[in-house]
């Protein structure tokens, strides 16, 4: 492919996106971070209106707590369930790698979360039905949504979960706590150690062959949630090398139509 093809397919790329996406909220103008925080954005999908099922959810792409993996685990994620008739909105949020650590990305979520609910009649949607959607990293932020807020559910898709040496995943930790946090701050991000009687429905996906984030993540979560009674799916699969992380919505293994059974799923809550 020449040079000139090449920078023919970025653009066109490039305006796909934009296209798809119908427009986009800066999370904090009008407030006091409005300067510090330029960067965060909520980048808005809608469904065909005719189509349009009034749920909702808010996708927060993976990648460390460092980096965002905006198109793969985001933008490729929300025009799917646009065509299912769920309006989604992928989550720009702060990370490592502009300095930001921990409250920084939950603060985010829960200003995101915020602006959804105030335009819920702006974009046809039920202010009780939004959902989380996480991966990777994002996923630790979903299980956070789950735990210290109620969204209509939550969906850790190869979560990080826990803090502890044994089967966290470092690097995440590094980025979310920074270099001196405290026990009981770890403690408070370990998921695990959190759940309580009062939490939405949660569907739950690893893979066991997972490179990146252990599986056991997944596993101990599941077992705190089946221990407290919350409603949830949990799908271990079998699945290893490349194909066991960051694969978003579209596999090349046995995690291939994950999302269809996430939809079904997501059919059965109230």
């Amino acid at each position: 492919m020449t040079f000139k093809k090449n920078i023919l397919l970025f653009f066109l790329l490039a305006l796909f996106i934009f296209v798809s996406a119908q427009n986009s909220i800066k999370l904090w103008d009008g407030t006091e971070m409005t300067q510090k925080q330029k960067w965060n954005e909520l980048f808005v999908f809608l469904p065909e209106r005719q189509n349009n099922s009034g749920i909702s959810v808010i996708i927060c792409p993976g990648g460390s707590y460092y980096w965002l993996d905006m198109d793969n685990e985001g933008f490729s994620v929300a025009r799917y369930l646009n065509k299912q008739g769920i309006t989604a909105f992928v989550l720009k949020y702060r990370t490592a790698k502009r300095g930001n650590h921990h409250p920084a990305m939950i603060q985010d979520l829960q200003r995101a979360t915020q602006l959804v609910q105030a335009n819920s009649k702006k974009y046809g949607i039920d202010p009780e039905k939004i959902g989380i959607m996480g991966f990777s990293a994002g996923g630790h932020l979903a299980g956070i949504a789950a735990i210290y807020a109620k969204p209509y559910f939550s969906a850790m898709i190869y979560p990080v979960v826990s803090m502890e040496d044994s089967i966290g995943h470092k690097k995440s930790r590094k980025n979310l706590l920074g270099k001196n946090y405290s026990d009981d701050l770890k403690q408070t991000m370990s998921l695990e150690k959190n759940v309580h009687a009062d939490m939405p429905p949660i569907f739950l996906l690893h893979c066991t062959g997972d490179k990146t984030v252990d599986y056991r993540n997944s596993v101990v979560f599941a077992k705190a949630l089946t221990e407290k009674n919350i409603k949830h799916q949990f799908l271990l699969i079998d699945e290893y090398g490349h194909g066991g992380h960051g694969f978003g919505i579209q596999p090349n293994g046995k995690a291939t139509g994950w999302i269809e059974i996430f939809l079904k799923w997501l059919c059965t809550q109230k």
